[in-house]
């Protein structure tokens, strides 16, 4: 049955993930200006996928949290900037950059962290709730 997992159990699965989605926002804004790696070529910026997580053998099929799926590489072009005198730049002059944009990792950490907070807030509800069901049966 689902409702043997609780609202904490839910809300912890989504911290787990946000923080991985936070881990990989950093990752993407520490590399924004490599313009080489150890595979070659700039800096990639990296998504987390995230994906509900099903019940457990046994219990409902419904979602009961979330988990990250995997991080996959961004597909989209590297910037281009024209810098002739650079040492990585191509016989054309121009320098190829992550195609990362800081402003769009910037909204997705406020978005994760926001996700984040949500968690907390319903961990701590769930604990006032806990809390007042103990006073009740002690009365």
């Amino acid at each position: 049955m689902v409702g043997e997992i609780s609202a904490r159990e839910i809300a912890v699965s989504a911290l787990k993930a946000q923080r991985v989605r936070m881990n990989t926002i950093a990752q993407n804004l520490a590399n924004i200006d490599s313009v080489t790696t150890p595979e070659g070529g700039p800096f990639r910026r990296q998504l987390a996928i995230l994906r509900a997580q099903s019940a457990r053998p046994g219990q409902s099929s419904g979602p009961v949290g979330v988990r990250v799926d995997r991080v996959v590489s961004d597909s989209s072009p590297f910037r281009t900037v024209y810098n002739p005198g650079h040492p990585e730049a191509d016989e054309a002059g121009y320098v190829s950059y992550p195609n990362i944009n800081s402003a769009v990792e910037m909204v997705d950490l406020i978005s994760a962290q926001r996700a984040y907070e949500a968690g907390v807030a319903v961990i701590a509800s769930d604990r006032r709730m806990v809390q007042k069901a103990l006073e009740i049966i002690q009365k």
